[in-house]
C-alpha cells in the first residue's frame, strides 16, 4: 500500500499539485479542517492560476472562489494548504507562520513530496490543483 493511500478516506481527499505540467507534489484536502470550503474547492477541481509570493511565508495562485470564513486560523505549519477568504487565493505555507488575518485551513502538502519546489517558481509559472492519487 502506498504511503499517500493509506490515509485515503472520505474524509481526506488526495490531491495533485503540478507545477507547469513538470513537477508534481502530492497533497490532501482535509474535511475536517473546513468542511464547506474542502466541499466547495472539490466541485472546482481542477484549479489552475499563476503564482505569486507572500515574501517567505508562501506562495499562493489567485482563483476567483468566493467563500466566508470557516474554522478560520492565524498559525499554520510548514505545507498547511489554505484559502485566502479575502481574496479566494489558495496559499500553500512555506515555514511556520503566525498571520495577521485568519484563513481557512483546507489540507496538507504531502510529507513526501519536496515543498521546496514551490519556494524559487518565477511569476510566470503556473499551479494545477486536482484531484488524484
Amino acid at each position: 500500500m502506498s504511503k499517500i493511500n493509506q490515509f485515503t478516506t472520505v474524509s481526506r481527499i488526495p490531491i495533485k499539485i503540478i507545477i507547469e505540467k513538470k513537477e508534481i507534489l502530492d497533497g490532501q484536502l482535509i474535511r475536517h479542517f473546513s468542511p464547506l470550503t474542502v466541499s466547495y474547492l472539490l466541485k472546482q477541481l481542477p484549479i489552475f492560476g499563476g503564482i505569486h509570493y507572500n515574501y517567505d511565508n508562501f506562495c499562493y495562485i489567485q482563483t476567483q472562489l468566493i467563500i466566508g470564513a470557516e474554522k478560520p486560523k492565524k498559525a499554520f505549519s510548514k505545507g498547511d494548504i489554505t484559502l485566502m477568504t479575502s481574496n479566494g487565493s489558495i496559499c500553500f505555507i512555506l515555514k511556520e507562520i503566525s498571520m495577521s488575518y485568519p484563513m481557512n485551513h483546507v489540507g496538507k502538502i504531502s510529507s513526501s513530496s519536496n515543498i521546496e519546489l514551490l519556494r524559487n517558481l518565477k511569476p510566470t509559472d503556473a499551479i494545477t490543483i486536482k484531484q488524484g492519487l
